[in-house]
């Protein structure tokens, strides 16, 4: 018989964490589910632990592809009706499944759940608390402004990730809130107050601050305002403040490190879509090379 759950879980040189995570998974209190590892090209030995260990689990390994190739992978081989993922760094706490499979009991049709997580460092010392607000329903134009749903500690139907064609793979950042704003258009959520997971943060972690990460963040918001249905369903003042900001973030990040033209460009776009008097700052500055923003 097929699972309810498959937790799915990418992973790229990281056997050591790897170890932590899965046995965090086989901690759960509630047991009807699978364990899926695709292992996208790992160097370090990942698979000889795996084997040490003898952990009940499927493992697949492919080349080096990134993580959005890596869960679209995971997406096709799962058996369960939900999926949850979980890199391979980070944790979840024992009543993970357990409290993400209640709150989906509880609604009255299909949705998406998702929960808040605590922060820890390298060596899993717990160094603070998500804090971003919860929405339940049709959460479109809340997401829109702010990322407070996150791929670990939550649990979707697998037929919505399926119809949504999965991850877009050309994305090296923000390939999840893609697809989280996608799914928002046809999908209610709901939000839970327990913790579920921990998650780790790294000083080599690609970083959303930076340009690279800022407008690619900025890139997906726009395709999915003015391409993707976004449009319909979110008002344009306040959809113009957001892209406004993202644009400045990226233009004040690309100017400190060094593209200037790309920051002044975008400085302009910001101040374009919504006048305001950082953007305004910030290009000025960088028309002075002796004082790049900071």
């Amino acid at each position: 018989m097929s699972p309810k759950v498959s937790i799915c879980i990418p992973t790229y040189n990281r056997k050591d964490y790897l170890k932590e995570t899965l046995d965090s998974v086989f901690a759960q209190t509630y047991k009807d589910y699978e364990v899926i590892v695709v292992d996208d090209g790992s160097t370090d030995g990942t698979k000889d632990m795996l084997d040490h260990f003898a952990y009940k689990l499927r493992y697949h390994w492919q080349a080096n592809a990134g993580v959005a190739a890596a869960r679209n992978i995971l997406i096709t081989l799962a058996r369960g009706e939900f999926i949850t993922f979980i890199d391979s760094d980070d944790l979840f706490l024992p009543q993970a499944l357990e409290r993400l499979l209640t709150a989906i009991g509880n609604e009255s049709q299909d949705v998406i759940a998702y929960s808040p997580y605590l922060r820890i460092d390298q060596n899993g010392k717990i160094i603070g608390k998500s804090k971003r607000r919860r929405h339940n329903g049709y959460i479109t134009s809340q997401l829109f402004q702010h990322v407070f749903v996150q791929t670990l500690g939550s649990l979707f139907p697998k037929k919505f990730l399926e119809d949504a064609g999965g991850f877009d793979q050309s994305l090296l950042v923000a390939e999840d809130y893609d697809l989280w704003l996608r799914l928002s258009l046809k999908h209610p959520f709901v939000g839970l107050g327990e913790l579920t997971s921990k998650r780790r943060r790294h000083s080599n972690c690609i970083s959303n601050s930076s340009f690279k990460g800022y407008s690619t963040v900025l890139k997906v918001l726009e395709r999915f305002y003015y391409e993707n249905g976004g449009s319909q369903v979110i008002r344009k003042r306040p959809a113009m403040r957001r892209l406004s900001r993202v644009a400045c973030r990226a233009g004040r990040c690309a100017v400190n490190e060094g593209l200037l033209r790309q920051g002044r460009q975008l400085l302009r776009q910001s101040f374009r879509r919504h006048p305001n008097i950082k953007s305004l700052t910030y290009l000025a500055m960088s028309l002075q090379p002796s004082r790049p923003a900071r």
